[in-house]
């Protein structure tokens, strides 16, 4: 079963060539990536690459000198949350820039502690998963994905997500890495914003998913993909001396010039 895409000629250009210019030329401003990193996971906003390309873009690029075989794209559900998590059936994706297959080793793992029953609709109309593809396609296109999503997002969910992650991870052969999708904070004034994202941003960075999660429900910061987030915390939880990095942070406001009504977003990484 091959899904198509959705949200080409939206939430970013429908042709491949158009995709390819405007990474290129996001990579004007890519730092060099530093040597022997070994990345366990990396967060990344999923909004029209018009807003948050670049930040995609200069994320995944932190991970182009790694030889990576495959991606677990967490991401949420926009449509429906009365699941705890569902892994994406299709076989293959289709994005303007080829085509990426599923891990079947990885689904053949997974899917019998996930949520099967709901409708494949949910999979296929979700962007926050299919912004990545061709970002993904670009730097890595011979890897293979698992796309999980994330409806009940909560500590429990994300922490027996992680707990199954981590036990695959650890046993598989390939080289897996763990894909965040979220955007952060949603329609407030740029200052607002920038606060509100940096208390995630302090949470992330000092491997805090209970604060972040205290925080969350306080109010004191937002996030629409916060489960994939606090999946992340608790996967790195499994290793002794990790360490994260912000890639960069932004917000729709710098792009469009608008600060009364921003959505903030986030590529960091975590390493072992």
């Amino acid at each position: 079963m091959i899904r198509q895409p959705s949200h080409a000629g939206t939430f970013y250009p429908r042709f491949g060539d158009q995709v390819k210019r405007q990474i290129e030329g996001w990579l004007i401003d890519a730092e060099p990536i530093p040597p022997n990193e070994r990345s366990l996971g990396l967060i990344l906003p999923h909004a029209g690459y018009m807003y948050s390309g670049q930040c995609a873009t200069l994320g995944l690029h932190s991970l182009s000198n790694e030889n990576i075989d495959s991606f677990i794209i967490l991401h949420p559900s926009h449509q429906g949350h009365h699941f705890d998590f569902s892994i994406s059936p299709f076989g293959e994706y289709n994005t303007p820039l080829g085509s990426l297959k599923l891990n079947h080793s990885l689904y053949e793992k997974l899917s019998p502690h996930a949520d099967q029953d709901i409708s494949i609709s949910l999979h296929q109309n979700e962007h926050s998963m299919e912004i990545q593809l061709p970002l993904i396609n670009y730097f890595f296109p011979h890897a293979t994905i698992l796309p999980i999503m994330i409806g009940n997002q909560i500590p429990a969910v994300a922490k027996r997500l992680a707990a199954l992650i981590n036990d695959v991870m650890y046993k598989s052969a390939q080289r897996v890495v763990i894909l965040c999708s979220t955007d952060l904070s949603h329609y407030h004034k740029a200052e607002k914003a920038e606060a509100l994202d940096q208390v995630i941003i302090d949470k992330v960075l000092s491997f805090d998913p209970e604060g972040l999660w205290d925080a969350i429900k306080e109010e004191s910061c937002e996030a629409c993909g916060v489960g994939s987030i606090l999946t992340l915390l608790y996967a790195a939880g499994y290793y002794t001396a990790p360490e994260a990095r912000l890639i960069q942070y932004t917000h729709s406001g710098k792009v469009s010039g608008d600060n009364n009504q921003v959505v903030g977003y986030l590529a960091a990484k975590i390493c072992l």
